[in-house]
């Protein structure tokens, strides 16, 4: 086996919004007019050997109600052992592709489920045994009160440029980003600086979108906000060049606890 297995989802996108869940975890989600074929690491929703699940949802782009006949998507799941810094293409672990019958049906949505095996020496700080948000509440306005908190908290330090506060916020997120991904500690800290950097280099915190929709994914313990597009509601904005800075986070409600943490 791979010293250091390391899973990617390899895929090319035509004319859709789409989003790519791994154990309910999503490792990307976004909207693609054109075409786009990036090769992207899942190893951060593996968090244990085993079969691993995996979903594709496709939807509209902006503005349609249905699936459009020049929409298209196709992947193969692919492992590589990355031990020592090389890249070495170990085999392909599935494939699929939407036919042209499927997407030609004017339908509003298509999914896709299968799963594939992977064996992973590392652990991850887990969500398994976090609260269940749909048994705390089945009002997605009183779960969006405690979210927009958590929110709240996190955009007044980097407003406020508590930075360190911020960072100690993200810990558990960033260890299991760190481990699932080999990142040696040098690799960690120039995350951290180089989000350090941005944050110091005239992007602003901006309000979140009053269209955002709150998602709920790990098997129920885990929450977000989103775009309407699919893309993280929680974004920094820089004015002079207007680029927008996504921060990915997951939320959940650990046993015993009340309020959201990230992770």
């Amino acid at each position: 086996m791979a010293k250091e297995p390391y899973y990617t989802i390899d895929f090319t996108a035509v004319y859709c919004k789409f989003e790519v869940l791994v154990n309910d975890i999503p490792v990307i989600a976004m909207e693609a007019e054109g075409q786009m074929s990036p090769n992207i690491p899942v190893n951060f929703g593996i968090s244990s050997s085993g079969e691993q699940k995996l979903e594709i949802r496709l939807l509209p782009v902006a503005g349609e109600q249905y699936i459009d006949s020049r929409t298209a998507f196709q992947y193969t799941i692919k492992l590589f052992d990355v031990l020592n810094d090389k890249f070495v293409h170990e085999k392909d672990c599935g494939n699929f592709q939407f036919s042209e019958k499927e997407t030609a049906k004017k339908l509003p949505s298509l999914t896709h489920k299968s799963s594939f095996q992977a064996e992973i020496p590392y652990e991850m700080m887990t969500w398994e045994q976090s609260r269940d948000l749909l048994s705390i509440s089945k009002d997605n306005s009183y779960l969006g009160t405690r979210l927009d908190l958590a929110y709240r908290k996190i955009s007044g330090l980097i407003s406020s440029k508590q930075y360190e506060s911020y960072f100690e916020m993200i810990r558990n997120r960033e260890k299991n980003m760190a481990v699932s991904m080999y990142l040696s500690d040098e690799d960690s800290r120039a995350r951290l600086n180089s989000l350090l950097e941005d944050f110091n280099n005239g992007f602003k915190m901006m309000p979140l979108p009053e269209d955002r929709v709150l998602k709920i994914y790990g098997n129920g313990k885990l929450a977000t906000y989103k775009k309407l597009n699919g893309e993280p509601a929680f974004f920094l904005y820089k004015k002079e060049t207007g680029e927008e800075l996504m921060l990915e986070l997951m939320f959940h409600i650990p046993t015993g606890k009340e309020e959201f943490e990230v992770i």
